[in-house]
């Protein structure tokens, strides 16, 4: 009787686990491959406010993953790609790590430290410029926002 109660557990929580643990794909469109799912990942969140790269990019604040936090991320076994993406919510994103809308001459983006938790994740597919997406749920763990010198 335990075995079978264990086993119905088993495989009651089981889709529940996998989903609460990465990815799962949902759909793909013109631009975007789709997946759905909640991850926690730690690594550098940054804000680039150079106006080139304003005007070539947009306003985006990014997260760059450590190499083990890297590993949630979903990728076609071909994409060579560095994983990094940006927070679709950059209102909420901006707040959280409250960083601030100007630099000072001589500096060209802001960086800082964080465990982030996010939900669904969108990968760029055109071949052109753009950038992963994903929303931002919530950040612990943050490190003060550091302005960083231009490369000359």
């Amino acid at each position: 009787m335990n075995k079978s109660i264990s086993m119905l557990c088993l495989l009651t929580c089981m889709p529940m686990l996998t989903h609460a643990q990465g990815f799962t794909y949902h759909s793909t469109d013109d631009e975007y491959k789709k997946y759905q799912g909640e991850v926690t990942l730690t690594g550098q969140y940054s804000r680039v406010l150079e106006q080139e790269y304003l005007d070539y990019m947009g306003d985006n604040i990014c997260f760059y993953p450590d190499a083990t936090s890297a590993k949630l991320i979903p990728r076609d076994k071909d994409d060579m790609r560095s994983v990094w993406f940006c927070f679709s919510n950059f209102k909420i994103a901006k707040a959280t790590f409250n960083i601030p809308d100007q630099i000072k001459s001589g500096y060209c983006e802001y960086k800082g430290r964080a465990t982030v938790r996010i939900k669904n994740y969108d990968i760029f597919i055109v071949e052109s410029e753009g950038s992963d997406y994903a929303k931002l749920l919530s950040a612990k763990n943050i490190s003060p926002a550091k302005a960083i010198k231009c490369d000359d």
